[in-house]
């Protein structure tokens, strides 16, 4: 199906084209056999990632213009007040890169990758409209970077919308309601809600959401943050949510507790599973959205505390979800990967081998992409979640 083939890549990314929409997962920065480019030097592997992720968008005869959502995720050991300037330091070379307007963008600081010795890693979605067809969301009731950049707060083409990762913070970038978890939550919304209102849309349309909350080694107060976080978040969007992923990480700016990113669909009658007996993620009823042709599924968390069977068992609710909207696996477009534990930490590529395995056994050899991220902790100390975003053109196309 010449709509929904995968694109042949090197190693340092995966790609998968559906239409106008490409979907690139697990750029790193190491060459095409796999050889660690830049070892402990953050500036080095940030151009890596970007050149990696230049020919990815190039074999899909794409452009970087073209970005509609790019997620960065980082690593950083320092002292806490160094956390900003080394995040300038590494988007002072992103900036070398980036297009004029660029991608809604998020950029999270995680424990690692599924790499030893990766310090960033990169995955994104691209849309092949013109100009004419795209419309670069900035409400003027919104928050800035620390430095200049060219990042945007959400796209829309047709009826999809990408918004950036939002936080709690002002005009200078500085965190604002400093200790106040309810409060930067409500501030963290209303920057979406801004997004949303401007391209025509509201919390009603929304089809996922990913929260990253903090997490500094407490897995119980990080526990308690995210249900005060969730609470928020049910009180002002509803009880209905959206299919959500939530994951422990240290934040960028410091007092910084959460950050949120989300895509909509505006306009387009969904199909939603309802799995509220059975909810492993336990911050959302949907499970699993579907919106015409686009499926997203929330953030499966792991019944079992190994990783083999954590991965095996992940990969088959994922073809559950998958078949409940009438879908399959040949319709997968991306997967986050999320991991915590010494197990992962310990041995990265194991564990990115052991998922690559149970997917295989899913999808056969023609794996969808997929980004592996290491974080401080999941919900409920679970060692492994995934999330996925479907794209089902054929059953689209069915009368």
């Amino acid at each position: 199906m010449s709509d929904c083939a995968p694109l042949v890549s090197p190693y340092p990314f995966q790609s998968r084209r559906f239409g106008e929409q490409l979907f690139i997962g697990g750029v790193l920065p190491i060459s095409p056999e796999g050889t660690l480019r830049g070892a402990g030097d953050i500036e080095a592997q940030t151009h890596a990632v970007f050149r990696n992720l230049h020919v990815a968008l190039k074999s899909a005869g794409l452009e970087m213009s073209d970005l509609v959502r790019l997620n960065t995720y980082y690593v950083f050991e320092g002292y806490e007040s160094d956390a900003t300037l080394y995040w300038e330091k590494m988007t002072r070379v992103r900036l070398q890169y980036l297009p004029n307007p660029g991608p809604a963008a998020t950029a999270v600081r995680v424990r690692g990758m599924g790499r030893s010795g990766a310090l960033i890693q990169l995955e994104a979605e691209a849309f092949a409209a013109p100009a004419a067809q795209r419309q670069r969301i900035m409400p003027s009731k919104s928050w800035d970077w620390s430095i200049p950049v060219p990042l945007s707060q959400g796209w829309k083409i047709g009826s999809q919308v990408w918004v950036g990762g939002q936080v709690s913070a002002d005009m200078a970038g500085k965190a604002v309601s400093i200790g106040d978890l309810p409060g930067q939550t409500h501030n963290v919304l209303e920057h979406i809600r801004h997004v949303l209102l401007d391209a025509g849309a509201g919390f009603a349309d929304l089809t996922q959401l990913k929260v990253c909350y903090l997490h500094d080694g407490d897995a119980h107060a990080a526990e308690q943050r995210l249900q005060e976080i969730m609470k928020v978040i049910r009180d002002i969007c509803g009880e209905t949510l959206p299919p959500v992923t939530a994951f422990g990480i240290s934040l960028l700016y410091e007092g910084l507790l959460l950050e949120i990113d989300a895509t909509a669909h505006v306009g387009l009658a969904s199909k939603a599973l309802q799995t509220r007996a059975s909810n492993r993620n336990w911050a959302a009823e949907h499970q699993v959205l579907r919106t015409g042709s686009h499926i997203q599924i929330a953030g499966l968390s792991a019944r079992y505390k190994a990783l083999e069977p954590a991965c095996e068992d992940v990969v088959n609710q994922l073809a559950l979800k998958l078949e409940a909207v009438g879908s399959s696996p040949t319709a997968l477009a991306h997967l986050h990967v999320f991991i915590a534990g010494d197990e992962a930490n310990d041995a990265p590529e194991h564990a990115m081998s052991l998922f690559a395995a149970a997917l295989k056994q899913l999808c056969g050899e023609s794996l969808p992409p997929f980004t592996v991220v290491r974080v401080n902790g999941l919900p409920r100390g679970v060692p492994l979640q995934v999330d996925a975003v479907a794209v089902d053109l054929v059953k689209q196309l069915q009368p």
